[in-house]
């Protein structure tokens, strides 16, 4: 059986921000060079915590961006900051196999393109939640926005989650300054809502950021003014090391 109380969380690790030829490389400020740069320096850490976590029996979570046409997040569409990206059905969408997809359980924010929200009842959560509680199943977040907050059954889950014990979790992944920020500050807020005790760790190299901001202009600290967002939020910066040395759980 998993541990219920120590999670590590992946967040977007999908083909389309993971890999140079992927339609959103988050890269940073990094130019191109041929050795691994950006989120392809980052990936073997990422795989080291997927394999710590699996090894210790933690509970495996994260999120996908699952996107469709009519996502007001694209470019495509009025107002939207994005080129495509994670498009529905795409390999860019997928998860990286490192991190053993098949073993995924997708809860997703709705079932398909033009449909409306796709809510769980507490029963189908807590038959997934057992699964992953067994080391059989990473659960996964669907979303079609960078915050995994928009995503109905996300607080349903989590709440369930610190109300079964869950008392640290580790947060890796893409991107910094948006997906990453946007989960760490939703855990953060429902920890404070449900009065529950909850740690969150972020291993600075296991993370990449945009450096872009939301009006589509670069900033070179937009990764940095991120992690001082989830600094006050409660979340400890920390390094892969950290938590494969056992220093912080």
């Amino acid at each position: 059986m998993t541990n219920p109380k120590t999670a590590v969380y992946e967040t977007d690790v999908q083909i389309d921000f993971s890999l140079r030829n992927g339609a959103l490389f988050v890269k940073g400020n990094d130019n191109p060079k041929p050795q691994p740069y950006g989120a392809e320096e980052k990936l073997p850490r990422i795989y080291q915590l997927h394999e710590h976590a699996d090894k210790n029996n933690w509970l495996i979570l994260g999120s996908v961006d699952r996107h469709f046409y009519e996502d007001v997040e694209l470019i495509r569409n009025e107002g939207g900051a994005f080129n495509d990206h994670c498009m529905n059905g795409t390999k860019g969408q997928l998860r990286l196999n490192g991190l053993e997809p098949q073993k995924d359980i997708y809860i997703r924010a709705k079932d398909g393109p033009m449909l409306g929200i796709r809510a769980y009842t507490a029963e189908e959560l807590q038959k997934y939640i057992d699964r992953a509680k067994q080391g059989k199943a990473n659960l996964i977040f669907e979303k079609q926005s960078y915050d995994v907050g928009t995503n109905p059954n996300f607080e349903k889950t989590f709440k369930m989650l610190l109300g079964q014990g869950l008392e640290k979790i580790i947060v890796n992944g893409f991107a910094t300054d948006y997906c990453v920020k946007a989960a760490v500050l939703a855990m953060a807020h429902l920890r404070d809502k449900y009065r529950k005790p909850l740690e969150i760790y972020i291993p600075t190299d296991a993370i990449e950021a945009v450096n872009i901001n939301f009006q589509g202009k670069p900033d070179p600290d937009f990764g940095k003014k991120a992690l001082e967002e989830m600094i006050k939020a409660g979340a400890t910066l920390v390094t892969t090391q950290d938590v494969l040395g056992r220093r912080i759980i």
